[in-house]
């Protein structure tokens, strides 16, 4: 005996009820209505949320036979074969499983054919990206004029890898993800039908662990279900989600904030010993840390905190700065648990790190008015013949690993100097400076607002100089035919145009090169941002400096060469 399972169950049968994609529906109703309806549609998003629905709507309503204002009116004939799923002129395509050109040239050949018995026949082929080079040439001429008769819908969760000749004779919507109070909404509908009680702070529960996708929220709870019942409560959501819930995440804080080292290795140890999850255990701690800071700063408007929870807060940060609170959430937000989610080593890192301070190794941060006047500084400020220019990519490098430069960098004089030191301090070369040769990189602060593409190449030369100094192979792979070709959701793209150098790229050496090039990337253009590496023969070869001589010259400068002016 089966059962339906809930998402499926719930599918909306109007566009009226697809969540969270309101600007989508509204443009396709008012196409259906005015009989303007495109040949060819690419749907674009995340999963779960509303790709594949929305193109089964489309093809119900372009043949309905009574539509209302776009949608579709559920009674008709033509509305009944689609609800029961018996419709013939709905071919529905796995690109995954169907991604070559054999099965292409099928579709080609059997699309000139008149519907069954609707108006339209709609292709709707799901993850289109899967398809090869030769079967996307395959469907490219039948896309770009089919029969009157037919219309196609391709549906995508990675839009960057659709070819571009592809997308071009296409309608793009791109689905965002699903606001959490629309996914709260439907679960709150859907237990009203299924004669579920569960609190509303369990379903948001359940709409904050789905990130956005409708699917994961209505299998989240469909699982529940399963296990606790239909009457769930609060710790049947927490417990079921495998959130942790307690208050050891709170007391990590406080012993962050208290320096208290000892006390909190021996909580982190407990966490782990309990089989807890890690990662989770720290996205707590940093949102405890984060309300800290945010009623720290008066803003606690903001959150949905009752009385005493506030007032909790509050006493917490009375005692501590603004400052401390803003370094322990972002050395635990940078904890990095993806290589062994298992390993308590980086939480106790960054506690260590929160507690301890800075080590003697670490560069003394700048005072006030260094600050200012870096701030208030062009991007590229004129080079000063006093002293050497020192960029922020070189200072985060040194705090990565000595660097062979440091050697080289001025410092007091000994109290009794040696003659050869004396020499070379008095040396020729010592005196020739060339503050043409020291460029200060663009800015290299987080940009205001979401990240675009034009922002992460104007500072393609900060990533790759970090990238280099933190890990010299990873830096020659992108000194090799590279180029950002897309920024997205926080993601950003680095297109090779040799497939080799893009799986050196993601699992050389260990997968090292991949993770100095985050590294980078998160220094350069602040935390939060995902990177990918990926094969594309059109990526253009962006130049990794505008200093005179290739990479190998770049190495020389780096270990103090310096160019010797053409003689006359």
């Amino acid at each position: 005996m089966t059962s339906e399972v809930l998402y499926r169950k719930w599918r909306p049968q109007t566009f009226a009820e697809v969540a969270g994609q309101e600007p989508i529906t509204h443009t396709l109703t008012n196409a259906i209505a005015s009989g303007k309806v495109a040949h060819a549609y690419l749907f674009t998003g995340p999963r779960g949320t509303g790709k594949t629905t929305t193109g089964r709507l489309l093809a119900k309503a372009v043949n309905c036979t009574d539509p209302r204002d776009g949608e579709p009116c559920n009674a008709c004939d033509s509305c009944r074969v689609f609800l029961e799923g018996r419709a013939l002129d709905l071919i529905e395509l796995d690109a995954a499983s169907n991604r070559g050109i054999d099965e292409i040239r099928a579709l080609r050949d059997k699309v000139g054919f008149a519907p069954a018995a609707a108006r339209y026949k709609l292709y709707l082929v799901d993850e289109v990206h899967m398809l090869t080079e030769p079967a996307f040439n395959a469907l490219l001429k039948t896309l770009e004029e089919p029969p009157p008769h037919a219309i196609f819908v391709l549906a995508t969760t990675e839009p960057h890898k659709v070819p571009a000749t592809i997308a071009s004779r296409c309608q793009r919507f791109d689905f965002r993800r699903i606001p959490l109070a629309s996914i709260v909404e439907v679960l709150k509908r859907v237990c009203r039908e299924e004669k579920v009680k569960c609190p509303d702070d369990g379903l948001e529960l359940i709409a904050r662990s789905a990130t956005g996708s409708l699917r994961d929220a209505l299998n989240l709870l469909e699982q529940l279900m399963d296990y606790h019942g239909r009457k769930l409560t609060l710790a049947n959501v927490q417990a079921g989600l495998g959130l942790v819930g307690d208050a050891r995440s709170g007391d990590l804080a406080r012993h962050v904030l208290e320096g208290d080292l000892a006390g909190g290795l021996a909580l982190i140890a407990s966490v782990r010993d309990d089989g807890l999850d890690l990662r989770q255990f720290q996205r707590e701690v940093v949102g405890h840390l984060r309300n800290l800071l945010l009623v720290k700063a008066g803003a606690e408007a903001s959150l949905s905190l009752t009385h005493e929870q506030a007032e909790e807060l509050k006493a917490q940060a009375s005692g501590v700065s603004a400052d401390r609170i803003l370094r322990a959430l972002k050395t635990f937000g940078q904890a990095d648990l993806r290589a062994d989610p298992q390993s308590s080593l980086p939480l106790e890192l960054a506690l260590a790190d929160c507690v301890l301070g800075p080590t003697e190794a670490e560069a003394p941060a700048p005072g006030p008015q260094a600050v200012e006047a870096d701030r208030r500084a062009p991007l590229r400020p004129a080079p000063a013949p006093a002293r050497p220019a020192r960029s922020r990519i070189e200072a985060w490098a040194q705090q990565a690993s000595a660097s062979a430069e440091e050697a080289a960098a001025p410092a007091p004089a000994p109290a009794v100097p040696k003659p050869e030191a004396t020499a070379a301090a008095t040396g020729p070369a010592a005196s020739v400076e060339e503050p043409a040769l020291q460029q200060e990189p663009a800015q290299t602060i987080a940009p205001s607002g979401p990240l675009t593409l034009e922002q992460a190449r104007e500072h393609w030369r900060d990533i790759y100089s970090l990238t280099r100094q933190l890990n010299f192979k990873a830096g020659a792979l992108l000194n090799s035919g590279c180029d950002i070709i897309e920024v997205e959701d926080g993601t950003v793209v680095f297109g090779f145009r040799s497939q080799w150098l893009a799986e050196r790229m993601n699992s050389g050496d260990g997968g090292s090169n991949l993770k100095s090039l985050q590294e980078a990337v998160n220094r350069v253009l602040g935390q939060g941002h995902d990177v990918r590496c990926i094969h594309a023969p059109e990526a253009a070869a962006r130049p990794v400096s505008g200093r005179r001589g290739g990479h190998l010259v770049e190495a020389a400068r780096e270990m103090g060469a310096r160019i010797i002016p053409d003689q006359e």
